[in-house]
């Protein structure tokens, strides 16, 4: 058995009155079958916990939910106690998941027997009301202690704490605070358009603290021996640098172990605690990458790992597959469930909607998300089909809406939800120029860096200089508030005219955005036109259909220089 393994390192945590010790070894073990002891001899064990995290629906990518299967039962085959945890985005991110808002990934997460999981941003993308069935279908539920009703208490359990024969492992959930702009939330106002629902989010990080600690505090009193946080909060440069892991649990003590999640990265590694004590923090990539492995010692040691291949087991049957171009062993009957599901739904995911003569590409081969830094002939064709259907001016898209290439060839009802998986509400507005000046001069504020918020339009011309530095300020949540200097947007055109600030223009978008999504909080104030549009997939796929007859032009094989850069 191969593993991903962090840099050698031994740090001693304190826990009670005994000595506790984590522990990153170093090198992948050799593939001994299950004589190898992956976790540890089974004598020395008091717990393995196996973590997922950002899974978005890739229940046939990389290992696998099959193969995750398979290694959780080897590991049953030797130790007593291994509990199976997900830090979060596990049911949203491809077809399967849309068209079931989610319920057919509980079903497999069911079978796999998850013991605990966390809600991540995008387990609220289909509505508060989805979330709740999934949440009550899920065996284990959600645990989150910075979901709440506003003014409030938590609207899921805060901490869980589970059993491993005498050890009592305690654990917090956390989602991330800005999920009010890193999701699609239809339902999170009322009808005066205020939040019933809080995040915890402010400018410190303080009130999220404040609760995690809380909650870390009353799991120790009710007999929790470890506490561990499993966070949807990650720590790269994308998020919010008050929101991210590491400052949080700067601010915490009692902590254990921290289970990461929401920036897709890999890694084992440290961070101090309030108190100064290395706190050990693993995240285990996207699309089940890997599996996050923790091995709780019966002595108090903690070692965790990053498993990236499942070994052959020698007494358990297996299935052979080829995945990412890989050989990957997989449990058959896990495997057989899922190729049920995804039978089930063939007919529909393989309808033919039209024709493409060449590669439509948002990611280039490395991964990197060109829409997000520039005009796209893809985003172009979104955002023509959006203005088309609404019948409106103007249309706008953040780039992060996106998310696949579109192949040369036949195009199908799987494809147009692969490239947009998120199947938001279209709505028709009518701003005013000066909204869609702010937009755009926000949009492209974090230039040269890449944002899931970088504007692709239709109806709109602009030009950016890149060299002046953004004067856009922005709150806690990254939310829009104002330009205070020069602007890097100049020259702005409403198809052949110059744009009026002071003039009304109908825009199509989707409810992510006109309700403050990405941080466009502009848009609030926008006089909604129509509230009951189709999905953006649907959309663009009724644009090919009835408007260019199932043919997909060449005009679209590049940027139409919708963007100008001065």
């Amino acid at each position: 058995m191969k593993k991903r393994l962090g840099f050698v390192l031994l740090v001693v945590l304190c826990f009670s009155l005994a000595a506790c010790a984590f522990a990153y070894t170093e090198g992948p073990v050799a593939d001994q079958g299950m004589q190898a002891y992956p976790a540890g001899n089974p004598e020395d064990v008091a717990a393995v916990i196996l973590h997922t995290n950002d899974i978005h629906v890739g229940f046939e990518d990389n290992i696998g939910y099959d193969g995750l299967a398979l290694y959780k039962k080897e590991l049953e085959e030797l130790y007593d106690h291994v509990l199976l945890v997900d830090a979060g985005d596990a049911i949203q991110g491809a077809p399967i998941g849309a068209i079931s808002k989610g319920a057919e990934l509980i079903k497999i997460m069911n079978r796999l027997g998850y013991d605990l999981a966390v809600p991540g941003n995008h387990e609220f993308d289909f509505g508060f009301e989805a979330l709740e069935d999934r949440s009550e279908e899920l065996k284990c539920g959600y645990t989150c202690a910075n979901f709440c009703v506003t003014g409030g208490e938590p609207v899921f359990e805060p901490w869980r704490i589970l059993a491993a024969g005498d050890v009592k492992i305690g654990f917090v959930g956390v989602v991330a605070p800005d999920t009010f702009v890193k999701s699609s939330i239809r339902d999170i106002l009322n009808e005066v358009g205020e939040p019933m629902y809080d995040f915890l989010a402010d400018e410190t990080g303080e009130r999220l603290a404040a609760a995690l600690q809380q909650s870390i505090d009353e799991a120790r009193k009710n007999g929790a021996d470890y506490m561990i946080l499993v966070s949807h909060l990650g720590n790269n440069d994308t998020i919010t640098e008050t929101f991210r892991c590491d400052p949080i649990v700067e601010k915490l003590s009692g902590l254990d172990m921290v289970i990461d999640a929401h920036s897709h990265e890999l890694y084992n590694r440290t961070v101090k605690d309030r108190t100064g004590k290395e706190i050990p923090i693993a995240q285990a990539g996207k699309k089940l990458e890997s599996i996050g492995q923790l091995v709780i010692y019966k002595d108090g040691r903690l070692e965790e790992s990053l498993v990236e291949e499942v070994p052959a087991p020698k007494d358990l049957e297996a299935e052979k597959v080829t995945r990412g171009k890989k050989e990957r062993y997989v449990d058959p009957e896990m495997k057989a469930f899922i190729d049920e599901i995804v039978a089930s739904y063939a007919d529909t995911m393989e309808r033919k909607i039209g024709t493409l003569s060449y590669d439509m590409i948002v990611r280039d081969e490395d991964g990197y998300d060109i829409s997000r830094v520039e005009e796209n002939g893809l985003c172009d064709f979104v955002t023509d089909a959006y203005r088309a259907i609404g019948g409106t001016q103007v249309a706008f898209l953040t780039a992060g809406s996106v998310r696949n290439n579109l192949e040369a060839g036949d195009v199908t009802y799987n494809s147009m939800l692969n490239i947009l998986p998120y199947s938001n509400d279209v709505v028709t507005a009518e701003v005013t120029g000066q909204m869609i000046l702010d937009a755009l001069e926000f949009g492209v504020a974090k230039l040269p860096d890449i944002s899931a918020g970088f504007p692709q339009v239709s109806g709109i011309t602009f030009h950016v200089n890149k060299e002046i530095p953004s004067s856009v300020a922005a709150d806690e949540k990254n939310q829009f508030l104002s330009v205070d200097g020069e602007r890097r947007v100049t020259n702005v055109k409403i198809g052949e005219e110059t744009l009026d600030p002071e003039k009304e223009y109908t825009l199509t978008g989707t409810s992510y955005v006109l309700n403050g999504g990405d941080g466009y909080s502009m848009f609030r104030d926008a006089a909604i036109l129509t509230m009951t549009m189709l999905p953006d997939n649907e959309v663009v796929m009724k644009y090919l259909e009835e408007n260019l007859n199932g043919v997909i032009p060449d005009t679209y094989q590049e940027a139409s220089g919708r963007l100008i850069w001065d």
